[in-house]
């Protein structure tokens, strides 16, 4: 028999709940408090248990938040998103229609992500990534002043259409072009131009050259 007194979930009096909306067990949604704000989910959402919703945080319609997920303050989440178990979700962060965050993925503050992207792995601070975008590896700073744990440096710029393959590192402020792909356990500190392959470290060869498989992949041709 089911102990219900054990199967608690605290929710802030001023968190907004949309129709059909389920939450589990030993969730926390809506702290701490703070004078105006508010939680606000859209309808028909499934929040796991032992999930952490701070306060200001909007979910849209259909989202999806696994067991044992935390969602800081002020982030954004737009409709039928999937966030998998495991993950945390930083302050200000915007995540896009129809995308999944995977796994026990970490996704620092005010990052940006697009619609329709699958990410995984490591993504540091002020990152932006674009639409249909599949991040499997880590994006992070070059932390050239160790001295400063936050040095103010810049995060890089990933367009639409690009794939960064598992274990793959991606450090600076860089800019990747759309229609990148970078195999897996490649690093990349520099810009990489659109319609690219980029292969090891900084081993960029323009797509019209490259004679792998890759070469008849419709990927070059996604557009939506």
């Amino acid at each position: 028999m089911t102990n219900n007194k054990r199967q608690v979930k605290t929710i802030s009096t001023s968190t907004k709940i949309g129709r059909g909306t389920k939450i589990g067990f030993h969730t926390v949604i809506g702290f701490p408090k703070i004078k105006n704000k508010h939680v606000q989910i859209g309808q028909n959402c499934s929040i796991g248990n032992q999930v952490t919703i701070c306060t200001d945080v909007r979910l849209g319609k259909k989202v999806i938040v696994g067991d044992h997920s935390f969602i800081s303050c002020g982030a954004v989440i737009q409709n039928e998103v999937f966030v998998d178990t495991h993950t945390f979700v930083g302050d200000n962060v915007v995540i896009g229609e129809h995308s999944l965050v995977l796994y026990g993925a970490r996704i620092y503050d005010n990052v940006q992500i697009g619609e329709n992207a699958r990410i995984a792995g490591f993504v540091a601070e002020n990152t932006f990534i674009g639409n249909y975008v599949s991040m499997f590896g880590s994006i992070i700073h070059p932390y050239r002043n160790p001295k400063h744990w936050n040095g103010g440096e810049k995060s890089p710029i990933i367009e639409d259409f690009v794939v960064i393959g598992f274990n793959s590192t991606i450090v600076g402020n860089v800019k990747i072009g759309h229609h990148v792909y970078i195999a897996a356990g490649s690093i990349v500190s520099k810009d990489v131009p659109s319609y690219s392959m980029v292969v090891g470290v900084n081993k960029v060869t323009p797509f019209k050259n490259w004679n792998g498989k890759m070469k008849k992949s419709d990927f070059w041709r996604w557009n939506k």
